[in-house]
């Protein structure tokens, strides 16, 4: 017999900043499912890295979640 259980999914919208030596040059927003904000934030950084946005000529690159 196995046990099971239902983690319930909610859709966030999460919006990620690219900078450039502090300076911000462009924002995408991703929609994520996950059980709460904090996963929210953390898969869409994950998912930033495939971004056209995220490309190793670009000096002194940053992420950063701007909103929800």
């Amino acid at each position: 017999m196995h046990a099971s259980s239902q983690i319930e999914l909610r859709s966030f919208s999460v919006e990620i900043e690219f900078s450039s030596g502090g300076e911000p040059y462009a924002t995408e927003t991703y929609t994520v499912e996950a059980t709460d904000w904090y996963r929210a934030q953390r898969d869409a950084l994950e998912m930033s890295v495939s971004s056209p946005y995220d490309n190793a000529r670009i000096p002194d690159l940053t992420r950063r979640v701007v909103a929800q």
